[in-house]
């Protein structure tokens, strides 16, 4: 037995690499590099150096952002905003939806989780401008509220999120969706709980039933995950404190508790396909995380389950990784587990610029 599981420790990863670039355009140039042998120290090595290869020219830092905070303007969609989907009042634990401006009803869903790693954010932010793309393809996004670790600590976040997910499927007809198929999507500590909530499917022991919808399903069918956290005791100089806050306590000195919270140790091989990118030049989040997360899911599965899109030099959040090019390779990702047997018929490639305001709904 142990000599046929050996034979499948072999495995091709396909990664593709572009650079980061100070403004973004239509199309960024993108090179992909095939890995194929044991996932070994070596392997790593060698993706590592040809990765460097590709850093010939110089690069320019990520805008940082300033002045007033900025949140979706609501009132360029069709919505029903600040739904609680648990049995509390807790204003963190309500959801958005935001329906499409093409289809017709039940409409297909991505639920989306804001990043802030897990002590801010909000799920209104201007952050989420380019999920929100996803409405004119076709694809009703639901934005999801989780309490953050300065009110609870782990894994309140993660049951959060599947009581959202149970809610929507309890209330499908209600609000006219099509919960067959659930993606999840999300950034930084919001690609974190959306990877938890994949590897975790059918495991009732990481849910809080008593939080309402218990005869319903939290399992989801696909995720996107741009430059989340797949385990939190190998976090960058600068992700570190995030890590601690999370779980309560400092990482370091109990790895083994703090391995709880990684969605790499759960992989299994029902894990659902993942489209996952991420900056080389990452500080709170090292891309090294990816490489692994990738490479364990597809040599568990047997198959390429994940994809990994990296960007050279890009840092933690970005705004070119959310380009509309990313954005719109995303969608591509998200049309073949939503729409397996034929194309997505409301997908263009056109896109409109999300309205953002000061104002909070």
């Amino acid at each position: 037995m142990q000599k046929i599981l050996i034979g499948f420790i072999f495995f091709t990863s396909i990664f593709s690499v572009i650079p980061s670039q100070a403004q973004e355009s239509d199309i960024l140039p993108s090179t992909n590099i095939t890995i194929t042998g044991i996932a070994d120290s070596d392997l790593m090595n060698q993706f590592t150096t040809i990765l460097k290869e590709k850093e010939e020219k110089n690069y320019a830092d990520i805008e940082k952002d300033s002045g007033e905070p900025q949140y979706i303007n609501m009132n360029q969609f069709k919505t029903f905003l600040n739904l609680p989907y648990a049995n509390t009042k807790n204003p963190r634990q309500q959801l958005d939806i935001i329906y499409p401006s093409v289809g017709n009803a039940p409409y297909k869903v991505i639920v989306n989780f804001h990043g802030g790693g897990w002590i801010s954010g909000s799920r209104k932010s201007a952050n989420h401008a380019a999920v929100m793309l996803a409405t004119q393809q076709g694809y009703a996004v639901v934005n999801v509220g989780y309490r953050l670790a300065t009110e609870a600590v782990w894994p309140a976040q993660l049951h959060d999120a599947k009581a959202a997910i149970r809610f929507i499927r309890a209330h499908a007809r209600k609000y006219r969706l099509n919960t067959n198929n659930i993606v999840v999507w999300g950034n930084s500590a919001g690609g974190h709980i959306a990877s938890m909530l994949a590897a975790t499917n059918g495991m009732k022991e990481m849910e809080d039933l008593s939080m309402g919808y218990e005869k319903y399903s939290s399992d989801v069918q696909g995720v996107v995950s741009f430059y989340g956290i797949s385990d939190v005791t190998d976090m960058g100089n600068e992700g570190v404190k995030y890590a601690n806050a999370l779980l309560g306590f400092n990482v370091q000195d109990n790895p083994e508790k703090a391995r709880t919270a990684n969605p790499i140790e759960y992989v299994s091989e029902d894990f659902p396909p993942i489209f996952i990118l991420h900056g080389t030049n990452d500080q709170i989040v090292p891309f090294e995380q990816s490489v692994k997360f990738a490479e364990k899911i597809n040599r568990i599965t047997g198959r390429n389950q994940a994809q990994l899109k990296l960007m050279i030099k890009a840092k933690h959040g970005d705004k070119n990784i959310k380009s509309v090019e990313n954005i719109d390779e995303s969608l591509n990702f998200v049309d073949k587990i939503m729409y397996p047997d034929r194309k997505n018929p409301y997908r263009t490639k056109r896109y409109k610029e999300i309205k953002i305001t000061t104002e909070v709904d």
